[in-house]
């Protein structure tokens, strides 16, 4: 059985990210794990998710929770920075 480290470690992700993940889309941790890391093999997949973490971002600033809106930040810098350095 994978453990959540096992599947962060597969798809170059971080805890943050997945966790922000996880918020946005009411799934458990590790069904977000899987699901982004499926979407990171496929064709758009990484589009997608920084759409996600950035509506996430969005969605955090609307409801003035600036704790949240930092941690959604702070995971699409990470994202960015490892995922799509072009926009980085």
């Amino acid at each position: 059985m994978l453990s959540l480290r096992d599947c962060l470690d597969h798809s170059n992700l971080s805890e943050l990210e997945v966790n922000v993940l996880a918020d946005y889309t009411g799934l458990p941790t590790m069904l977000a794990a899987t699901l982004a890391g499926a979407m990171l093999q496929s064709d758009g997949g990484a589009d997608l998710m920084l759409r996600i973490l950035q509506d996430a971002e969005k969605q955090a600033s609307q409801r003035l929770d600036m704790e949240q809106r930092a941690r959604t930040k702070a995971a699409v810098e990470r994202f960015c920075a490892v995922h799509r350095p072009e926009l980085h």
